[in-house]
């Protein structure tokens, strides 16, 4: 689960629905950028052969969650589908997260209550741009990142980040990946446009395994906007060869550490059961 939850946000750092026709302009182009590199993906022959591709669904139930609309705690439920690959050209990530919490008041006047409901997704292309034997950095690639979302409270976001980023060859016994992108980040909310940084890693030893991301947003041109940090680890434990199964089969946890949450002041230290199974 990435950066979801944008409901109950103070006013002043909640993204409005509507972009300005000058930062529409500029996200056009970085739209037919993704369409036109996920579509490389679908490709035959040697120039796009596929060289790893994993498809899953995740079940998370965890609670603290900061910045929710839930009535009497901070619990949340989330379905999660994930998809990546690498290619010979690049790579893709996806994900969509269906997000449930508990009750809240949706009408103060007459106390009526709902279920929060929440659908996030990321897409995330890469292009590979050079490669590299034997040395620290594997890989350089054009980075593109589209963030969409909605909830059952009316919100919705569609957010367009493009960068660099380098696949890295760490010395790491177990080590199966990891990246380091930058990008500059569209935002939905007018006048808010700022940087990120995101680093994403894989360890695997034993059956244990431990993945996850770092994301680091800052600069904000909104100067109420905080800077904020991400850290999402999960910690989990493949089951296939114990219970003689073809798919693998994780359980574990995931945890989530975010230092000024959406940019706000509230800090959140959430954790998470989760059952992840590839197919």
């Amino acid at each position: 689960m990435r950066s979801t939850l944008l409901t109950s946000l103070p006013a002043h750092i909640q993204p409005s629905i509507q972009a300005s026709k000058s930062k529409l302009s500029a996200i056009k182009p970085l739209t037919m950028a993704a369409v036109a590199i996920v579509a490389l993906g679908t490709m035959t022959g040697v120039q796009a052969k596929t060289l790893f591709a994993d498809t899953s669904i995740t079940g998370l139930y965890g609670d603290n969650f900061k910045l929710t609309p839930n009535k009497d705690d901070n619990t949340l439920k989330v379905m999660t589908l994930e998809h990546a690959s690498t290619h010979t050209w690049g790579g893709v990530f996806f994900f969509v997260d269906r997000i449930q919490g508990d009750e809240y008041v949706s009408n103060t006047v007459t106390g009526e209550t709902k279920k929060f409901k929440e659908t996030y997704g990321e897409l995330a292309p890469k292009l590979k741009l050079a490669t590299f034997d034997n040395s620290f950095i594997k890989q350089v690639n054009l980075a593109g990142q589209y963030e969409f979302g909605s909830n059952g409270k009316g919100f919705s976001q569609d957010n367009y980040l493009v960068g660099v980023g380098a696949d890295l060859n760490l010395p790491i016994p177990g080590m199966k990946y990891a990246s380091a992108s930058l990008y500059h980040a569209y935002n939905s909310k007018d006048d808010a446009d700022d940087q990120q940084i995101t680093l994403t890693y894989g360890w695997e030893k034993n059956d244990f395994v431990i993945d996850g991301y770092i994301d680091y947003a800052f600069n904000s041109e909104d100067d109420s906007v905080r800077d904020n940090i991400h850290i999402n680890p999960q910690i989990k434990y493949n089951l296939q060869k114990v219970l003689g199964i073809d798919n693998r089969l994780e359980v574990g946890m995931e945890y989530s550490y975010w230092k000024n949450k959406f940019g706000s002041d509230e800090t959140q230290n959430a954790a998470s059961a989760l059952v992840k199974y590839h197919f």
